[in-house]
């Protein structure tokens, strides 16, 4: 049965080889931008600390170039001509601020909350892996009661390479005990497409997000959703037709 479910998931030239998402064991989901919008928050914490500390306004496209790095990493830079007393006084200052308004600012997109409980539900694992620090995940998915789906959840304070490096990917799959080949990892930016297929696992690119991290599908992924009902639909198919919409653009190209 392993060796069979090996195979249908393999990767291979002829995309209706592939496997259906209800074969999947497991789904690992990245966290901004993929399960939560969080970038009206992180505009303006990022903004408070920058016009505390270096009397400047950041411009939305300033603030969304920052993306990547954890968040202690990203004000360290803004604040590198600082003293190092005031470089931590500002981290500090921008975890009590995202800490403060997350619950407000943020938001779960819509179906996200129905998808994790189904999944559960059916006793398939899932895992996150994200590219903040452990604190900043607690205060992103605790308001919102997020962290119950996960059984496994990856920070950057548990990798020494983030994203694109497939680490954290590998990490999670270790821990909930599932092979590579029997699961999906979901996200919403180019590095989480590269990091999915160097972990050897399929790759689905989360269109639903506003939040402008990078176009997913320049990476070629497995599965593009456009929205998180494309995405449950994949997960728990009606018919084989309901997944043609889903395959990403790399499939297109092979079967032409």
């Amino acid at each position: 049965m392993a060796n069979q479910l090996g195979d249908e998931l393999s990767r291979t030239d002829r995309p209706e080889t592939r496997s259906s998402g209800a074969s999947l064991r497991a789904v690992v989901f990245d966290m901004d931008g993929t399960l939560v919008s969080s970038l009206s928050v992180i505009f303006h914490c990022e903004n408070e600390i920058s016009r505390k500390y270096l009397n400047a306004t950041l411009a939305l496209e300033e603030v969304i170039a920052k993306f990547g790095p954890p968040a202690h990493a990203i004000i360290r830079r803004m604040t590198a001509d600082l003293s190092e007393n005031l470089q931590n006084q500002a981290v500090a200052d921008y975890y009590e601020c995202y800490r403060k308004y997350v619950a407000g600012r943020a938001l779960v997109f819509p179906g996200i909350m129905l998808l994790l409980r189904r999944i559960r539900s059916t006793g398939r694992r899932l895992a996150l892996v994200t590219g903040v620090e452990k604190i900043m995940m607690e205060y992103t998915l605790n308001p919102f009661n997020l962290s119950e789906f996960f059984e496994a959840r990856v920070t950057a304070d548990d990798v020494q390479n983030s994203k694109p490096d497939p680490e954290g990917i590998n990490l999670a799959l270790s821990r909930i005990e599932v092979e590579p080949r029997e699961s999906m990892y979901v996200g919403d930016s180019p590095a989480d497409m590269i990091a999915g297929k160097q972990a050897g696992v399929l790759t689905g690119a989360a269109l639903w997000s506003p939040e402008n991290r990078g176009d997913p599908t320049t990476e070629h992924p497995d599965y593009e959703f456009r929205s998180v009902q494309q995405l449950s639909d994949f997960l728990f198919p009606k018919n084989k037709s309901s997944q043609d919409p889903y395959f990403g653009s790399r499939w297109d190209e092979e079967r032409r």
